[in-house]
């Protein structure tokens, strides 16, 4: 199971850690915003074993910015999501893509 810890927060963005349930730092994810409605979302996962819980929680968390800072308009937030260096895809369409 995995959490999220903040770090650092202001009125642009924010830095959260991703820890365990031990309390073990596996990675981070950080958002910035502009004020004409662009979200840049950043993050890094350090065990490989936690990928499928990073997924979820992560995916659930920008799903809410998407809602609080773009709204429901059509733009899309600039993702970069990784595991040691490999992009990792958070909304997949089938499960045969690498």
């Amino acid at each position: 199971m995995l959490f999220f810890k903040p770090e650092f927060q202001n009125k642009q963005g924010e830095i959260l850690n991703v820890v365990d349930a031990s309390g073990k730092a596996v990675g981070y994810i950080a958002y910035i915003y502009k004020e004409d409605k662009e979200l840049y979302v950043m993050g890094q996962l350090d065990e490989e074993g936690e990928k499928q819980n990073f997924i979820d929680i992560v995916t659930y968390f920008i799903d809410g910015l998407k809602k609080a800072i773009l709204g429901d308009g059509e733009k899309e937030p600039n993702i970069y999501i990784h595991l040691g260096g490999q992009l990792i895809e958070l909304h997949k369409k089938d499960d045969n893509e690498e």
